[in-house]
């Protein structure tokens, strides 16, 4: 009687599985983040309803490491029932090479299960909406002395991250951003969708107004233009800047707009000592400091006494960033003491929900894979 060979079929491919898997497991992150940036940038519109759940996508790569450990304990269960070469004969319909294509398609179906949980949605109709709060204008200095790191992070990446915490304790208010260097510009009319203003809010970087320079009072115009002359409501307008060379009287552009009855706050990115202004390459790496016609690098430094000026003649307050925190609690009482008039404002409010359309496709990867488990000579997979 002849003896079956054991043949690739039969054959455990571990170290090709593990390569193989995880370029998938590479290809599959590169795609995803790539997917929900350009979505971020040319739809808006488009949500997750439960975006505090993104962390659960990190069971995936644990699966993967979970799986290959799997795979090797059976490689070493099946070597003590015999040798490799008598594999055939003893498990004829075994194909061990199957378990990696099997895993592939359930962790599939499971990315897609996951997405699915997280509730993609697009706005379906836009209408107006009636709340009771103020308005809130926010102007986000972007000039190129904001990517300086004396506040633990960048000055930019700090603003950002504490006007998101500062919308997150608003209720009804609405809020609109303007972004500004040397010229400024909306860069989210104001509204009462903070699902976009977070979304416009993301894409801004020191790269988005060309025209350097630190045009608050230009900023500040702007902001108050942003106000809808109609509306009754309190209104406030909130800078973020570090204050350095200010190129315009902006605390006579905050008395003048106060006239109207908004106030201006101001709030200080950076220190009074300063911090060099990183350069950074095409790809994002750092690659020195920006420097002066000698070499020395260039210190860029808060102008607190200006921002204090600024705020005072707008009735309002100054708070100066800490290390990887500011202070929003003055911005919150003064939008608590201000009067809460009824508003309305144009925002999404109907939503098509996609997530069943990531079941129905997990669905059909868990049926595919099932039938590459199913033998008709053989339960052994």
């Amino acid at each position: 009687m002849s003896v079956k060979r054991a043949t690739s079929k039969n054959k455990f491919r571990i170290f090709a599985n593990a390569v193989a898997l995880t370029l998938a497991e590479v290809a599959f992150w590169g795609v995803l983040i790539a997917t929900w940036y350009s979505i971020q940038q040319i739809a808006p519109n488009v949500q997750l309803e439960r975006p505090t759940w993104t962390y659960v996508l990190l069971i995936l790569p644990a699966s993967l490491v979970i799986f290959l450990f799997s795979l090797s304990r059976k490689k070493r269960w099946a070597e003590t029932i015999s040798d490799e070469s008598l594999w055939p004969s003893i498990l004829p319909f075994w194909r061990p090479q199957l378990h990696g294509w099997r895993f592939f398609l359930w962790r599939l179906a499971m990315a897609s299960i996951i997405i699915g949980m997280l509730d993609l949605k697009v706005g379906a109709k836009l209408k107006e909406v009636e709340s009771e709060g103020v308005d809130v204008m926010i102007a986000l200095d972007v000039s190129k002395s904001m990517d300086a790191e004396d506040t633990g992070a960048s000055r930019l990446k700090l603003a950002k991250q504490s006007i998101q915490r500062f919308l997150n304790e608003l209720g009804g208010d609405r809020v609109g951003l303007v972004v500004f260097a040397g010229e400024a510009y909306v860069q989210c009319p104001i509204t009462t969708d903070y699902g976009a203003f977070k979304l416009f809010l993301d894409g801004v970087t020191t790269e988005l107004v060309p025209v350097q320079g630190t045009a608050v009072g230009r900023a500040i115009e702007v902001c108050a233009e942003g106000f809808d002359p109609e509306s009754n409501a309190s209104k406030m307008v909130v800078v973020f800047t570090d204050g350095e060379n200010h190129e315009d009287d902006a605390a006579a552009v905050a008395q003048r707009v106060l006239e109207k009855g908004i106030e201006v706050h101001t709030i200080g990115m950076g220190t009074t000592s300063g911090a060099p202004i990183p350069l950074y390459d095409r790809y994002g790496r750092t690659k020195g400091f920006k420097s002066d016609q000698e070499g020395n690098p260039i210190v860029t430094a808060l102008d607190e006494a200006s921002l204090i000026q600024i705020a005072e003649a707008g009735n309002g307050s100054y708070t100066q960033a800490g290390i990887s925190i500011v202070n929003i609690s003055g911005l919150l009482s003064a939008i608590n003491n201000m009067e809460q008039t009824e508003l309305s404002t144009v925002a999404y409010t109907e939503y098509d929900h996609l997530f069943h359309w990531f079941f129905v496709f997990a669905i059909i990867l868990v049926m595919i894979e099932s039938f590459l488990h199913w033998s008709p000579k053989s339960k052994i997979a």
